[in-house]
């Protein structure tokens, strides 16, 4: 039996496998290795999954989703059609598409993962991951962090001791780990990170640019509906990429608005200086994380040997010229920094499966993790006290145990309240669950001892146990409802007929036409344009007409000679009729 790697996503999922000792991503039967983190429905309520999704997101923002992994352990829910959909059930809509592209290339069925996850997730996110999992048919062996699952990947091994800093910028999340690599065991020394940064930020901060240059060249706004959103939205991210590799960018997006009858178009050219003002400041907030992940690592950064960097944000100049300049070398990419994770994780699925793969995995806790306690002080016994059981950055699985004590006189009920964080005030944390030990006997304040024991798995998951000394009587909380209870095992079964569901459904569907071609297979949200096209030359006026027929005609071509230029010309015919449907009803 297999197991796979999955690199599950902000913008982006990969899905990787050793065999015979050697680790390779597994490419879609389009033979892209990437899998874009985006679900969505045609409007024939056909699920749509990665680029098909994406593709569609600009003309239907209400029946696509894309960057669920920012809401995951949360009870967010995002509306699809006539449902709504927690951001676990949309993950695992991604995790078993990638199965079944696993399934597809490997000619064999897959039950086993190795899943990956941002160095500073909670606990709770840790848990929806791995319930995602569960609901996509897939056994979760072990989740792992990204930059240690990239640190992997580089198979850095040499007889002496490296240290190496992991920098993992990606569409939705920051982090950056220390990481100690000798021979064969990778030990990660100390991490930090920022759960809300990430490229989707640079996207958002490029949206507002392009609405303030469209305001100045038309004197109106962008309307705020959210189809001509998603449309400017898809510029800015396209604009982020080309000035990776161009000093400028030019945006022209059709149609956006109108003053009356008359057409509005966003045409202008984009500086990579001007992008790069706009996400200085984000960027630096990541240095600051550097330089605060070394100082827990006890490091200076010339003691470190190498710089890895991880992410599709990494490939923009100005990060790399940043942490250049922080760290005083130049950064290691030698492997694209969109794989690298799924490769590494690859690596550790070979290892618990017995797979002949040289890799030791030392992993580290990203938070802090402890109780509310009261504490004496001259005026009193003050509560909410945070009490440390398990600092940041202890390697995993850790066990840890304190013992402490009732605060009043004849105190029969203590309530244990775990909290992870690094305030010292216990609210200002992230609280992870609660519970009471009951019927203490009535003795004096500090009589009754309560042990308090910690128990960090490997997977990230929390079990508190408490014990009162003498009488032996014990409470447990395992850590998993910081936003989604876990499934009973009606609900995941459940869960997992609903999903199999919908990849039961066809996800191509044919048109024969023969003004568009004959009997070909295309894409569902493409057939429906092509029918809403074919009402529309009726509707609009000989001009347009005219400009329509000739699109229609490319599309044609593009089809029939499986060209690669058909999604662009997808998105004009998108933006066309998007258009088109809003001069209808002004008038």
């Amino acid at each position: 039996m297999k197991a796979v790697g999955i690199d599950l996503g902000t913008t982006n999922s990969e899905v990787a496998i050793v065999e015979n000792g050697q680790v390779r991503v597994l490419p879609g039967e389009d033979g892209d290795l990437i899998l874009p983190s985006c679900v969505g429905f045609s409007d024939t309520g056909k699920l749509l999954v990665g680029r098909e999704a994406l593709r569609q997101y600009a003309a239907a923002p209400e029946r696509t989703v894309k960057s669920i992994k920012r809401w995951m352990g949360t009870d967010h829910k995002t509306t699809l059609g006539d449902k709504e959909y927690l951001p676990h059930e949309i993950s695992a809509i991604i995790l078993r598409a990638l199965k079944q592209r696993a399934e597809n290339a490997l000619g064999e069925t897959i039950t086993q993962a190795v899943v990956t996850v941002p160095a500073y997730f909670t606990d709770a996110q840790r848990q929806a991951t791995k319930t995602a999992g569960e609901i996509a048919g897939l056994e979760v062996l072990q989740i792992i962090n990204e930059p240690t699952a990239a640190a992997l990947a580089y198979d850095l091994r040499s007889e002496e001791t490296e240290r190496v800093v992991v920098y993992d910028l990606g569409g939705g999340t920051f982090d950056v780990s220390v990481v100690e690599i000798t021979g064969e065991v990778t030990e990660v020394l100390a991490s930090h990170g920022n759960n809300r940064l990430g490229g989707d930020d640079f996207d958002r901060l490029l949206q507002l640019h392009l609405a303030d240059l469209f305001r100045k060249q038309h004197g109106v706004d962008v309307p705020d509906d959210a189809a001509t959103q998603a449309r400017l939205l898809r510029a800015a991210e396209q604009v982020k990429i080309d000035l990776s590799s161009h000093a400028f960018a030019t945006v022209r997006e059709a149609f956006l608005a109108s003053k009356g009858k008359t057409p509005l178009h966003l045409e202008t050219e984009v500086a990579r200086t001007d992008f790069e003002k706009l996400i200085r400041p984000l960027l630096e907030e990541t240095l600051e994380a550097i330089d605060r992940a070394l100082t827990d690592a006890k490091l200076e950064p010339e003691e470190i040997d190498r710089i890895i960097l991880v992410g599709g944000s990494t490939r923009i100049p100005l990060v790399q010229q940043m942490i250049q300049e922080d760290l005083g070398q130049t950064p290691t990419d030698g492997i694209q920094p969109d794989l690298c994770v799924a490769l590494g994780a690859a690596l550790q699925a070979g290892v618990l499966i017995g797979e002949a793969v040289d890799a030791i995995l030392v992993d580290v806790i990203p938070h802090s993790l402890g109780i509310a306690t009261a504490v004496p002080t001259p005026m009193g016994i003050m509560p909410g006290y945070f009490s440390v059981i398990i600092p940041r950055n202890s390697v995993v699985p850790v066990s840890r145990s304190q013992v402490y004590s009732t605060v009043f006189d004849e105190q029969e009920v203590v309530e244990i309240e775990v909290f992870q964080g690094e305030n010292a005030i216990a609210e200002e944390n992230v609280p992870l669950g609660s519970f009471r030990v009951e019927n203490l006997p009535p003795q004096p304040a500090g009589s009754i001892q309560i042990e308090v024991h910690f128990d960090f798995d490997l997977n990230g998951i929390l079990t508190v146990t408490t014990t009162e000394k003498g009488k032996g009587q014990q409470g447990t909380l395992v850590v998993n409802n910081a936003g989604i209870e876990k499934l009973s095992s009606h609900e995941l079964k459940q869960a997992r007929t609903d999903l199999e569901a919908l990849f039961k459904n066809d996800e191509t569907i044919e048109i024969s036409s023969e003004d568009i071609s004959d009997a070909v297979e295309i894409a569902p949200e493409l057939a429906g344009l092509l029918d809403r096209a074919q009402q529309a030359l009726l509707t609009v006026d000989a001009e347009q007409a005219e400009e329509l027929q000739d699109l229609l005609d490319q599309i044609k071509t593009a089809i029939a000679d499986n060209s690669a230029e058909l999604p662009q010309l997808q998105e004009e015919l998108e933006d066309f009729l998007y258009y088109a449907s809003t001069n209808e009803s002004q008038e």
